[in-house]
């Protein structure tokens, strides 16, 4: 009996997607929720009665009395580098903390069953509530700003590094132990870049999260030279709500580009061996 063996053509590759509807497919869907957005406020403002609508101000007005002149803007620039540095400095803090709390997690189980509760209360009480606890203290200055930042971006380092680590394929771990690799070698070699892709997932929350943790941290905390949070303050106060909304965007942009730094670093390490880096085929 003979049997007949049937060759395909090779399927050739798919041709790389053209630049144009690769713009189109990144910009066009953000866009299309940028222009609802807009006309649900444009409806939400038309509703109100004409002498109300100076708390939701056009277009217009904002361009007026907010990002047309040169003093405003040295102002949002002034205040967004002051909640920037705020931010960041709770990062530095939270960071290298979570992660080493997640390696001593991952290395020793009864420590993850001693800490993991606790990281689980942490994250359940209200920041807003224990922040009195914060100014008593620790005062009013640049300190316990960065303590609220670092409370709000802590949860998710240790928590998203634990379980990248846990997922660590056991064939790896087995492969270094027969090589006669002791810990700290299976953590650096395999541990550590095969969780890196969950641990970035976690701060790029933890990202998002230090803004508006500087920016809440600066309602409560009022003295000295404040950031975005202060300039939304004193300008509800004033009744410029024009730079109060001017702020407020600045505010989201900011919170904003951090995430997309630490989206384009993931994307940078491991685009070329990770899904998670959005390498496209």
């Amino acid at each position: 009996m003979t049997q007949t063996i049937t060759a395909y053509p090779p399927t050739p590759p798919k041709p790389p997607m053209p630049v144009g509807k690769r713009l189109a497919l990144t910009l066009l869907p953000p866009l299309l929720m940028g222009l609802a957005l807009v006309l649900l406020y444009a409806g939400t403002r038309a509703q109100l009665p004409e002498h109300r609508q100076f708390l939701m101000p056009g277009a217009s007005d904002l361009w007026v009395q907010a990002f047309s002149r040169p003093d405003v803007l040295a102002e949002l620039g002034a205040r967004a580098a002051v909640t920037l540095s705020i931010a960041v400095v709770g990062l530095a803090i939270s960071i290298p903390l979570g992660m080493g709390i997640g390696i001593l997690m991952f290395r020793l189980k009864v420590m993850e069953r001693a800490a993991f509760p606790y990281l689980v209360a942490l994250q359940s009480i209200p920041v807003l509530a224990i922040i009195p606890l914060i100014q008593s203290a620790f005062g009013f200055g640049f300190l316990p700003k960065v303590l609220i930042v670092a409370l709000f971006t802590f949860f998710s380092i240790p928590t998203t590094l634990l379980l990248g680590l846990k997922s660590v394929d056991r064939g790896i771990i087995d492969l270094f132990r027969l090589q006669g690799a002791g810990w700290q070698v299976i953590l650096w070699k395999a541990g550590l870049p095969s969780a890196a892709p969950a641990l970035f997932a976690g701060l790029r929350i933890s990202a998002g999260l230090a803004v508006i943790g500087a920016i809440v941290s600066e309602l409560f905390f009022l003295a000295g030279r404040g950031g975005l949070g202060q300039m939304l303050i004193n300008s509800k106060i004033d009744f410029k709500y024009e730079q109060m909304y001017a702020a407020l965007i600045a505010s989201s942009a900011l919170s904003i580009g951090v995430y997309l730094f630490f989206a384009w670093l993931g994307n940078r390490l491991f685009s070329d061996w990770h899904e998670s880096g959005g390498k496209s085929s």
